[in-house]
């Protein structure tokens, strides 16, 4: 029983190995996810600055439009001022008014339109910086790509040799009640099926063990369980 218990915990670290390292390849597509996260969520606020250029366009192009239709009206009313039609003094003083009017109208139109030119250049600076971290994240996105396949084919390659380990190991387990005790037991103790004690409680659920189970354990004749969590017992100087 002491080589079929050893054999057992020699089977137990492997297949905890073996489940650790496809936990681990199952945890590397969470890379790529993020990166891809975080490529979506780039775009949309690209988008939205995009959009929001194409917004202040229509908005510096209507300003380009006032500003045309006043200095129109600027213009005809400079013709009427000195085109020699008019000769009464108070209509010419009159239209005089009216053209500096429309002057400061045009001044405020100008403003407005050097201002909104400003914030275009900021909108194309950050708009160009964001493509070309748009076109770095990609990039890293397909440099994460390689290699997490090159991960996960060492990972698979660690696997199946620990897997061929593990069967040669299984070889040497006979006891097929200890066997079918450990498989069930495996996956319901989180890879803890069998305990080491080197001392009076067991190392699974600190359960105080009775005398008579600490005898037959150091004697290592026979299955022992813990009579608490069920898990396979072995004392361990017999594994050594």
């Amino acid at each position: 029983m002491k080589e079929q218990l050893s054999a057992l915990l020699s089977l137990q670290k492997l297949d905890n190995e073996i489940a650790e390292e496809n936990d681990r390849c199952n945890r590397l597509p969470e890379r790529i996810q993020e990166k891809e996260r975080q490529i979506t969520n780039l775009e949309k606020k690209y988008q939205d600055e995009k959009d929001a250029l194409k917004e202040l366009q229509l908005r510096i192009k209507r300003r380009e439009i006032d500003a045309k239709a006043v200095n129109d009206k600027i213009d005809k009313h400079r013709n009427e001022l000195y085109g020699g039609k008019i000769s009464d003094i108070k209509e010419l003083k009159q239209l005089q008014k009216v053209i500096e009017s429309l002057q400061e109208d045009c001044d405020k139109v100008e403003e407005d339109l050097l201002l909104l030119m400003e914030q275009e250049d900021a909108f194309r600076f950050k708009i160009t910086k964001m493509e070309k971290e748009l076109a770095e994240s990609k990039a890293q996105l397909t440099e994460i790509k390689y290699q997490m396949e090159a991960e996960e084919d060492r990972i698979q390659q660690y696997i199946e040799k620990k897997r061929q380990e593990r069967e040669k190991i299984a070889g040497k387990i006979s006891d097929r009640v200890l066997m079918n005790r450990y498989l069930i037991l495996w996956p319901e103790k989180n890879g803890e099926a069998i305990v080491e004690i080197e001392g009076s409680a067991c190392s699974g659920c600190n359960l105080s063990l009775p005398s008579d189970i600490l005898y037959h354990l150091q004697r290592g004749e026979r299955l022992i369980i813990c009579p608490n969590c069920n898990r396979i017992l072995v004392w361990k100087e017999h594994v050594k």
